[in-house]
């Protein structure tokens, strides 16, 4: 088993059909490129949508793209970096590889490694196109209590969402038939900002999602209490009226809206206001921010996952990253909720390296407290919780790559297995929330072990040096006491060459693609 196309496998292939590169082609001379200002997507960095038609028409070595989950790439640049030879990576080329992809590594972090190469979103055939639904269709309420049905498709169709609304004295609520059965309340994000009314409804395995966004003829409290059936996948969506006992002629205006359950990633994104409430030094060069929601905001971001940070430069450009919440603090390990449930208002909490060269964490770091620049998107990501349950957790981290193994740890724990963390960083003036850890350690004596490993460290440092290696796998996390392969679930976060060196050394030593996930670092 081979985890990462570029250093050991094809790209759609056999795995194991690997072919010599050239001179300058190799691993770590991919990454290069992809570091520089080179532009390798050939769309000047601006994202599009993309028919399968036109997919097809890139189908040539100078001029090929591939879609992997809905995601479509320019991998021109990349044939003679692919280990798999030319004619493998072609297999892929002009169509959706996805399944080609998946049948040798769908393990693998290709958002990283081809970020570079992104051209746009997949728009394939299957998909129904948005629509605008005219005014003149909307329902109109009779009687208070039970409303003629909105305008809805047929219930017959697979992965449709049916739609109703009612009304009485003092509420309106909004019902969508799903017919997806095992959907909970967390499953369900809802947005008011002013009238307009968005939400988004994740499938029960939490890979496709309903979008329905509405701006409503009347105002109402910026509050929605959702209630679901988990045996028929009904979801009621209950708006307060500010005007009390004011008759609602129609329940507004929809926006565009796709008519069904689609692939989480060829969902549109939707980004909520925030106001930085808090921005706290951690170290050097890392603060900890915590972005606060208005009322009316209401969402879940399960662990593992993250949110995109929206924010508009000086000159008008918008700058987008991607970031991974973390609970505000580790002493209590009571809770992994995301926002947590306890705290008033909505709130998520990031560490956040600043790069001075950084378009984006430089913006970040002239804004003060108070400011409401930054928007957050819906959670974006594929870890499966489930994959955790009954086991213990190896976690290997590079410098703020630490970040999303917070919350998985933090879950680990509180289900009363054991976490063993090998963290590396350059000085100890880099380490993240040291004492923090070391809090945690005193806490879970029997249950947490944590290595730190520096690669520049001074001559009064008592633990460990060096890089990833396995010499360094063999004193920590693979000595007899921890190395379990079948009690343990490995994840992995860090720059992409940290990613790709750790990955090989799990490889080596009996890690499949069942037991460990990596993080985009």
């Amino acid at each position: 088993m081979e985890y990462l196309n570029v250093s050991t496998a094809s790209a759609t292939g056999n795995p194991r059909n690997k072919t010599a590169l050239k001179p300058g082609r190799s691993l770590m001379d991919w990454i290069k490129l992809t570091n520089s200002s080179t532009n390798l997507s050939g769309n000047g960095n601006r994202l599009r949508d993309i028919s399968l038609d036109e997919l097809a028409q890139h189908k040539n070595k100078n001029d090929a793209w591939l879609a992997i989950r809905g995601m479509v790439y320019n991998v021109s640049s990349y044939f003679e970096f692919h280990p798999g030879g030319e004619e493998e990576l072609m297999r892929g080329v002009g169509i959706d590889a996805t399944d080609l992809f998946d049948q040798v590594h769908k393990w693998v972090n290709y958002e990283s490694m081809l970020k570079k190469c992104l051209v746009g979103r997949l728009r394939t055939d299957s998909m129904l196109p948005p629509v605008k639904r005219p005014q003149s269709k909307l329902a109109v309420c009779k009687d208070l209590s039970m409303p003629p049905p909105f305008p809805s498709l047929s219930a017959s169709s697979a992965g449709m969402v049916t739609t109703d609304w009612m009304q009485n004295l003092t509420t309106v609520t909004i019902v969508l038939y799903t017919r997806q059965k095992g959907l909970d309340a967390r499953r369900i994000s809802t947005s008011i900002d002013g009238n307009v009314f968005h939400t988004r409804i994740y499938s029960d395995d939490w890979l496709r999602c309903f979008d329905y966004q509405i701006r409503l003829a009347e105002d109402v409290h910026p509050f929605c209490k959702p209630t679901v059936s988990l045996t028929t996948g009904k979801v009621e969506l209950g708006l307060q009226k500010k005007q009390i006992a004011l008759h609602w002629q129609k329940l507004g205006d929809l926006e565009e809206v796709i008519q069904g359950f689609q692939p989480l990633g060829q969902a549109p994104p939707f980004f909520r206001r925030s106001v930085l409430t808090r921005k706290s030094r951690v170290n050097h060069n890392v603060f900890l921010c915590t972005l606060t929601f208005p009322t009316g905001q209401n969402f879940h971001v399960p662990v593992g996952w993250h949110v995109q940070l929206k924010l508009c430069l000086e000159d008008g450009t918008e700058v987008i990253r991607s970031y991974t919440p973390i609970t505000s603090t580790l002493s209590s390990c009571e809770t992994t909720d995301c926002p947590s449930i306890s705290e008033s208002p909505t709130a998520l909490h990031f560490l956040i390296k600043i790069y001075a060269n950084g378009p984006f964490t430089s913006a970040l770091d002239r804004l003060s407290e108070g400011s409401s620049s930054i928007e957050v998107s819906n959670p974006i990501g594929n870890f499966v919780g489930s994959q955790l349950e009954g086991k213990n957790l190896v976690a290997i981290a590079a410098g703020t790559g630490i970040t999303p193994l917070i919350r998985v740890a933090i879950d680990v724990l509180r289900n009363n297995r054991r976490v063993s963390l090998l963290f590396f960083n350059r000085t100890q003036d880099d380490i993240i929330w040291k004492e923090e850890f070391r809090e945690l350690e005193l806490k879970y004596p029997n249950k947490f072990k944590l290595w730190h490993v520096l690669s520049e460290p001074d001559d009064e440092w008592p633990g460990l040096r060096g890089r990833i290696s396995k010499s360094v796998l063999a004193t920590t996390i693979l000595s007899e006491e921890y190395h379990d392969v079948g009690s343990n679930f490995a994840c992995v976060c860090g720059p992409s060459d940290f990613t790709l060196e750790t990955l090989r050394l799990l490889d080596s030593a009996g890690y499949t693609q069942e037991t460990v996930h990596a993080f985009s670092g």
